[in-house]
């Protein structure tokens, strides 16, 4: 009976083929790339004992987006959807087997990594508008939110287990070091960054092989090329829209504010609670857990009569989160503290995003969510970075409270505003407005 409900609600999506392969390809690759993305920046934290370095690399990684995500919605744009995502997958598989060899290599300089992170970025500012853009072609308008939100379930399921994973490799690199030891020049910590840079590359496999089977049919709405200096007409788009662009503020606000802390966690577990690697890998899978609890949340009730109930909850949640997280040295707390931030930012995001594509027309789809890519890519550079030297300047637990500020201002702007509508007949309005 549980079973029958989940299908018919909660997963209702998955019925449609296209949907369900690119689902089941997705999930193993971002798996993948979440365990990277943990053994990454506990690598470079152990390197470097500086907790700004983190924030450099996530940065690098997706400031590029910022620069060229117009770029890449544009190109989301005028070519098919399908072909563009399976180049940059391809491309990210690349990217990983080369930080695989150069760390098998003991050639892990912070500089090098922070290069190869940028070169992640670029690949990265043309995937992520094309892969946002592509996912209205796999389900019927009916079933968007309910993809949106199983889109944001199988990024953030992979987002608990991925660094789960990457805790289990680095406590078999510990064990095997102690009983066998490894040969010269390696530690426990390089092997174990080796191994998940290695399993990520393989990943990239299931996805390129379900892109491979998706039959899409082009829309046949609007123009298929664009004029190549028209990528800002998404942003002429949200000028029309005066509430959609005030939700995309408070996203960017949202996102500067709680975003950081991942890559204030590696300092705070070692340094405010005391712990090392492994309890890291929990704290940032709790915070995957959360955020899986979101996506489901999104996917089995997310309406359009729900959209502002939503963004308002997913900011309060964040910001208590933030708070306990600030105020305790107790692991149970700063888990549930973890999981509240998680679930916050992915119920606020996912409910963001599928407001913006169901008000998405075809001929602009790529380039309007090449800004939300944008938003979200524009916080991390800013509050990564911001994040990480005001740790040295003023510890991980005072950071914490600026950020719950922050967060707390932005779930008052909801709480008094509107920014989005609230019923199924203006969301379907907007639409047709455009």
């Amino acid at each position: 009976m549980l079973w029958r409900q989940l299908r018919a609600k909660t997963f209702r999506s998955l019925r449609h083929s296209n949907y369900r392969r690119y689902f089941m390809g997705q999930i193993i690759s971002f798996a993948g790339s979440w365990m990277q993305s943990a053994a990454l920046l506990w690598l470079v934290y152990d390197r470097t004992g500086d907790p700004r370095w983190p924030s450099w690399i996530l940065a690098a990684q997706v400031g590029p987006t910022v620069l060229l995500g117009a770029w890449g919605g544009g190109l989301a744009d005028r070519y098919n959807k399908r072909q563009l995502v399976f180049w940059t997958q391809s491309a990210f598989l690349c990217h990983a087997v080369v930080l695989a060899v150069l760390t098998a290599c003991q050639w892990t300089w912070p500089v090098l990594i922070l290069a190869l992170m940028l070169i992640s970025g670029v690949i990265q500012a043309v995937d992520l508008p094309a892969r946002l853009a592509f996912v209205p072609e796999l389900v019927p308008r009916d079933d968007l939110i309910n993809a949106v939100g199983l889109n944001a379930l199988l990024f953030n399921s992979a987002r608990a287990v991925g660094p789960a994973l990457a805790a289990l490799v680095f406590m078999g690199s510990e064990l095997f070091e102690q009983a066998v030891g490894w040969p010269a020049g390696w530690d426990a910590v390089q092997a174990a960054a080796v191994v998940c840079f290695t399993l990520n590359a393989a990943s990239f496999v299931a996805v390129l092989m379900a892109l491979r089977r998706i039959v899409v049919t082009e829309p046949r709405t609007g123009p298929r090329l664009q004029p190549r200096g028209d990528v800002w007409q998404g942003l002429r788009y949200l000028c029309h829209r005066p509430r959609l662009g005030v939700l995309v503020v408070l996203t960017l606000g949202l996102c500067i504010f709680g975003w950081p802390l991942l890559t204030l966690l590696p300092a705070y577990t070692r340094l405010h609670l005391g712990r090392g690697e492994q309890i890291y890998s929990l704290l940032l899978a709790l915070l995957g857990a959360g955020a899986l609890s979101g996506a489901l949340t999104t996917a089995t009730f997310g309406t359009a009569a729900r959209r502002r109930l939503f963004l308002r909850l997913g900011a309060l949640a964040t910001t208590a989160g933030l708070v306990l997280l600030s105020q305790t040295s107790n692991l149970p707390t700063a888990a549930a503290g973890c999981i509240a931030v998680g679930f916050g930012l992915i119920l606020y995001l996912s409910t963001g995003q599928a407001t913006l594509q169901l008000a998405a027309p075809n001929q602009v789809r790529g380039r309007l969510m090449a800004l939300w890519a944008m938003t979200l890519s524009a916080s991390a550079p800013i509050g990564h970075l911001l994040a990480g030297q005001a740790v040295v300047w003023l510890g991980v637990v005072n950071v914490l409270i600026l950020a719950a500020s922050g967060c707390g201002l932005v779930a008052i702007v909801l709480l008094l505003a509107a920014p989005v509508g609230g019923s199924e007949d203006e969301a379907l309005a907007e639409h047709q407005a455009a």
